[in-house]
């Protein structure tokens, strides 16, 4: 696992990890024998070596994540090195695909035509040894599930989604537009879908008015660190309630669920492939105006702080209201969201959390690093000795797997998490009113 802000990253998967949870689980063990350290002199000495080792370890520990901070400092470089030249190569890969279409075009055709024979031959045989040899072939390759979890395809799809306003400025003969601004990358590709669709009078990926209400009201005490927090955000079921509301004496907390149907046709579900859509394009997505319509309906005005915790959708959507303006947001906590191309203000505190296999944050671009202290990205590799398991399309994106993260963030020793943890706690205290609202689409 990684914690960074911006240059300054520690890597927990590493030795400095190991260390840190050592040094921790010993202090823990220190604290429990404290009582007892004094009963003899047997334990008294033994209580001595033990603080010795701990010492010791801890000096290890800073050594560690010096090491580490130094090594995040060079991979800061090659980020944004490796971003220019894939920039660079989509724009000059615009500028040649006419002539490739000409040279090579009958040839992709016919070769997608022969594709299209096999697989219609297949259909039409089943059991022949030609299905058989091709489903014995699929099952030696890696499914789409494990294919979408490597982390080179991650880092890829980052990629091509930042480089995608390159290629088609070089298509259209157009100077290398800038990596950053209005419509760059995943802008452009989410709006250009958006109006293609609507210019045909197409439903598909239009967005439509959302109304809410209440589903139910109870009490709370507050959360007990990261893995309480990240475990409250609304599972993404169909016909759930989608955003929960805590109302605490120092403000209100926001939990905002991820993404619940995949269908690119608008159903009653605001949370939909739409309001993806919709959000990566910087438009108004159903989703974001669920969740305004759910905070005014809570009481929450441009007064009170508020804390926003998201999964996915939820977590672009927590960025887009904290860079909104239009509320006193304090902190941002997203797990597993597409928010690279947000801009949050540097006064709000985020801590995003994002596993090294999990593709969905890539579909926002290449994260652009932050010489800002108060945003944290925390990364956690979860199969980089453990094989991604067949049959789940997207296993790292699961929010289960994030409240495993959470665990592993509370446990950590790190420094940065700590004083996030600490901070948030300061600002969730007591007991909280808590309501939960159900959003649906108006057609």
């Amino acid at each position: 696992m990684r914690v960074g802000t911006g240059v300054d990253t520690v890597a927990l998967d590493d030795l400095s990890g190991r260390v840190h949870a050592r040094l921790w689980q010993l202090e823990q063990a220190l604290a429990s024998a404290h009582p007892l350290a004094f009963t003899s002199p047997q334990a008294q000495q033994a209580f001595h070596r033990a603080q010795i080792a701990a010492q010791k370890l801890r000096e290890l520990a800073q050594a560690t994540a010096e090491g580490s901070r130094q090594y995040a400092q060079r991979e800061h470089y090659l980020l944004q090195v490796s971003e220019n030249l894939s920039s660079t190569l989509m724009w000059n890969l615009g500028r040649v695909i006419p002539g490739l279409i000409a040279s090579f075009g009958p040839e992709v055709i016919g070769g997608v035509a022969i594709v299209l024979a096999l697989a219609a031959a297949r259909r039409l045989t089943p059991g022949s040894p030609f299905d058989q040899f091709v489903t014995r072939l699929e099952h030696s390759l890696p499914d789409s599930g494990q294919f979408l979890s490597q982390p080179l395809v991650v880092q890829a799809t980052a990629h091509l989604t930042s480089g995608a306003d390159d290629f088609v400025a070089g298509l259209l003969g157009l100077p290398q537009p800038a990596q950053r601004g209005a419509l760059a990358g995943e802008d452009l590709v989410a709006g250009a879908a958006i109006a293609g669709l609507g210019l045909v009078g197409s439903k598909t990926l239009q967005e439509t008015r959302v109304r809410v209400h209440q589903d139910s009201t109870s009490e709370s005490p507050a959360p007990e660190g990261y893995r309480d927090l990240i475990s409250r955000i609304p599972r993404a079921d169909e016909g759930a309630s989608q955003i929960r509301i805590e109302h605490y004496e120092s403000g209100y907390v926001v939990y905002l669920s991820g993404t619940i149907d995949a269908g690119v046709e608008p159903t009653n579900e605001p949370w939909d492939m739409t309001s993806n859509i919709s959000a990566i394009a910087e438009l108004d997505s159903g989703s974001y105006n669920a969740a305004v319509q759910a905070m005014r309906e809570a009481g929450i005005s441009a007064e009170d702080n508020v804390i926003i915790v998201g999964h996915s959708q939820g977590g672009l959507v927590a960025a887009q209201l904290a860079a909104s303006g239009d509320y006193r947001v304090s902190d941002v906590v997203t797990v597993g969201a597409p928010l690279h191309q947000v801009d949050i203000p540097e006064e709000v505190n985020v801590i995003a959390v994002e596993h090294a296999e999990d593709v969905i944050p890539s579909l926002s671009g290449v994260a652009v690093p932050t010489a800002t202290a108060a945003h944290l990205t925390v990364t956690r590799s979860l199969y980089s000795t453990a094989q991604v398991p067949r049959g789940e399309l997207l296993p790292a994106h699961n929010l289960s797997r994030y409240v495993e993260t959470a665990a592993v963030m509370d446990r950590s020793g790190d420094s940065k998490l700590t004083a996030g943890k600490q901070q948030l706690t300061e600002r969730m205290q007591g007991k909280a009113t808590v309501t939960t609202w159900r959003a649906d689409r108006v057609q």
